[in-house]
C-alpha cells in the first residue's frame, strides 16, 4: 500500500471526498504529566509521569486541522500502609502497592491562527478510547489482589493550548494539556483468609476516574 492510498483512506474516513486539498502531517509529542487516579473520590495515585504520542493528521487549511494519535503514559507508582478492619475490628496491617499505566487512541481537532510571522497559537480538543493497566499488589492479603481488575477501559476527553513555530515544512510546538478519563465500572468480589478465618467483603463496583494535566513539546512535518 503506497502513501497515496493511505492519504485517500484517511480523508474518506473523516467524511471528506476531496483529496490533496490541504496538507498531511506526521508528528511526535512528549512531555511531563501529572496523573491523579481516584476511586469513588479517594486518591489511589497522584504522581508525575512522562507521556509520548505519535500522530498523523490532515490540515484542511493552515488554521484548521484534524488528526489521530496514540498516547502512552508510563507507569505511575504509589504505596502506603493501612490498618485492616472487619466489622469495625482491626485484624491486621498491610502495605498496598499500586502501579498504573495507560494507553489512549485519540481523534483531535486544532485551530491554529497566525499571531506573528511563522508563529501560530494552537487551541484544540480531543477525545477517544483509553485502556489502563492497574497492578495492585498487597503484601499481606494475597487473596485480594486477584479480585481487582488489571485492565480497565473507558472514555477520555480533553483540551490543549500552545504555540507553534514554523520552519519550512517543519514546526515545533509546546504548550499545556488537560484530560479527563472515566473508566467503565467493574464489580469486584473480595474474600481472604486471615488468622485461620475466612472473611468475605460485599461485592461493590469499582469506579475509577483519572485526571491528567501537564506540559508537552512536539515536532511536526508537513508533506
Amino acid at each position: 500500500m503506497n502513501i497515496k492510498i493511505l492519504k485517500s483512506v484517511f480523508v474518506l474516513s473523516l467524511g471528506f471526498g476531496v483529496a490533496n486539498a490541504g496538507e498531511y502531517f506526521i508528528g511526535l509529542e512528549g512531555g511531563l504529566n501529572h496523573a491523579k487516579v481516584k476511586e469513588e473520590g479517594v486518591s489511589i495515585i497522584s504522581k508525575n509521569n512522562t507521556i509520548i504520542s505519535p500522530k498523523f493528521g490532515y490540515a484542511f487549511t493552515p488554521e484548521h486541522r484534524t488528526y489521530i494519535a496514540y498516547e502512552y503514559a508510563n507507569k505511575t507508582k504509589r504505596s502506603h500502609d493501612y490498618t485492616i478492619e472487619f466489622d469495625g475490628t482491626p485484624i491486621g496491617t498491610a502495605t498496598e502497592k499500586y502501579e498504573f499505566a495507560s494507553h489512549r487512541f485519540l481523534l483531535g481537532y486544532e485551530y491554529a491562527p497566525l499571531i506573528a510571522r511563522d508563529t501560530r497559537a494552537v487551541a484544540g480538543a480531543f477525545a477517544g478510547y483509553s485502556l489502563g493497566r492497574l497492578d495492585v499488589r498487597n503484601s499481606i492479603i494475597g487473596d485480594v489482589s486477584p479480585a481487582i481488575p488489571s485492565v480497565l477501559d473507558g472514555f477520555s476527553y480533553g483540551a490543549k493550548l500552545g504555540l507553534s513555530y514554523e520552519i519550512g515544512s517543519w514546526s515545533i510546538e509546546f504548550g499545556g494539556k488537560i484530560m479527563h478519563t472515566i473508566y467503565k465500572d467493574r464489580n469486584i468480589n473480595i474474600s481472604f483468609n486471615h488468622g485461620g478465618q475466612r472473611y468475605t467483603i460485599k461485592s461493590e463496583p469499582l469506579k475509577i476516574k483519572q485526571l491528567d494535566t501537564g506540559a508537552y513539546l512536539g515536532v511536526q512535518y508537513k508533506f
